[in-house]
C-alpha cells in the first residue's frame, strides 16, 4: 500500500511538472493574449506545483 502511495505521489509530481513546464513554456512565447488576466491564470495553474514541490501544504 506505501508502495502505491509512492508511485501514485511520483506520477503526480511528473505530470504536474509536465503540465507546469508547457505553461512556463507557452507563458514567454505567447504573441497575442498578452493581458494580466491572462498572467493571473499562469500562476493560478503554476503555483500549486511549486507548493507541492517544495511540501508546503
Amino acid at each position: 500500500m506505501v508502495f502505491l502511495q509512492n508511485l501514485v505521489q511520483i506520477i503526480y509530481y511528473v505530470m504536474a511538472g509536465l503540465i507546469a513546464l508547457s505553461l512556463v513554456k507557452s507563458f514567454f512565447k505567447r504573441k497575442k493574449n498578452d493581458n494580466w488576466v491572462y498572467d493571473i491564470m499562469y500562476a493560478y495553474c503554476i503555483i500549486p506545483f511549486l507548493l507541492r514541490v517544495l511540501h508546503i501544504k
